[in-house]
């Protein structure tokens, strides 16, 4: 058994609204896409955010 310490960090999912300004939604900088999911990142992303959703889907590809 592991004895890695896990974390579990809550994440809330928005839909993409465009404002009444007329800008269109940002365009993705990283898209994943694995089996049944799609994860895009768009700018401003922090890189650690990045580094972990992949080290988990890595995590729990095996």
């Amino acid at each position: 058994m592991s004895t890695d310490k896990v974390s579990i960090v809550p994440v809330k999912l928005e839909a993409i609204q465009t404002t009444s300004s007329g800008r269109t939604p940002a365009k993705p900088i990283c898209v994943i896409q694995a089996n049944h999911l799609k994860i895009s990142f768009y700018p401003d992303v922090k890189n650690y955010v990045i580094q972990t959703v992949i080290k988990e889907l890595r995590n729990h590809d095996s």
